[in-house]
């Protein structure tokens, strides 16, 4: 019977959805860290000689508000702890607390809500560089592992070939940084190996960033049952407090009356 009632107070609801979230940023954090990686210095530095240093902050940027979800998860499963079974009765037993605990779940909803809403555009976001990984392993397909070596010798691709559009916002007379084409076998070959190697790893980004968002909706569901319980608790205490009034006054009228006797 105690293993049960140890059992019931687990937030079973709450405990899935944090592992849900904890491998969606797992997933998230090691397959774009490393697809961004591979783009920015394998292909953008080293063979079209970019500067692409706004990369390097939006990979940081982007693994900080994982890393935040990771906490915000854990912050959610201690709540949840909190809310269920008889650990309810005995934080939220007070007026005061019932009320605080109501507020705290319907905050955590409308955080909840707002971080799903980013992390719905973040996963559209993470589509672009999908599709773009799925045309250039078309033209790679077609244009590079099908031809040999000699045939691709003296052959050169420029940059619009693989959809790569060079930064036009500079005046006239002054070249932008990077190089306009990529020539020969091994160059060509070296940058489709690459981008073979990145796209399956902004799908696993992806994976991870849509497994955020269903953990999410997971820890809405959850916090919306346990703002239930709090007020129902709120109701049972009021309803308690009711009847403890009326047996005192049934007790002191009671008393009242034998002393008159």
């Amino acid at each position: 019977m105690e293993f049960t009632e140890r059992l019931g107070n687990c937030p079973f609801a709450s405990l899935i959805a944090s592992i849900i979230v904890f491998v969606g940023v797992g997933l998230f954090c090691g397959g774009l860290y490393r697809a961004l990686t591979i783009i920015i210095k394998s292909v953008m530095q080293e063979l079209f000689g970019f500067d692409v240093s706004w990369l390097e902050v939006l990979q940081i940027v982007f693994i900080v508000i994982a890393c935040v979800m990771g906490l915000f998860a854990i912050l959610l499963l201690i709540f949840a702890f909190l809310a269920t079974g008889a650990t309810r009765k005995n934080v939220y037993s007070g007026a005061s607390c019932i009320m605080g605990g109501r507020i705290s779940a319907a905050f955590f909803m409308f955080i909840s809500y707002l971080l799903n809403l980013v992390w719905l555009v973040i996963s559209a976001v993470c589509v672009i560089p999908i599709v773009g990984y799925l045309m250039v392993h078309s033209i790679c397909a077609t244009e590079v592992y099908s031809k040999d070596a000699n045939s691709l010798n003296g052959y050169c691709f420029t940059l619009t070939n693989f959809g790569i559009y060079r930064n036009q916002s500079y005046p006239l007379g002054i070249t932008p940084p990077g190089r306009e084409q990529l020539c020969g076998h091994t160059e060509l070959r070296r940058f489709c190996d690459k981008i073979e190697e990145s796209g399956p790893m902004f799908c696993v980004a992806l994976v991870g960033s849509v497994l955020i968002c269903l953990g999410m909706l997971h820890f809405m569901i959850s916090l919306a049952a346990n703002y239930t319980r709090i007020r129902i608790s709120k109701e049972l205490t009021d309803y308690r407090d009711a009847v403890d009034m009326e047996e005192l006054e049934l007790h002191s009228a009671v008393d009242k009356g034998s002393s008159q006797y």
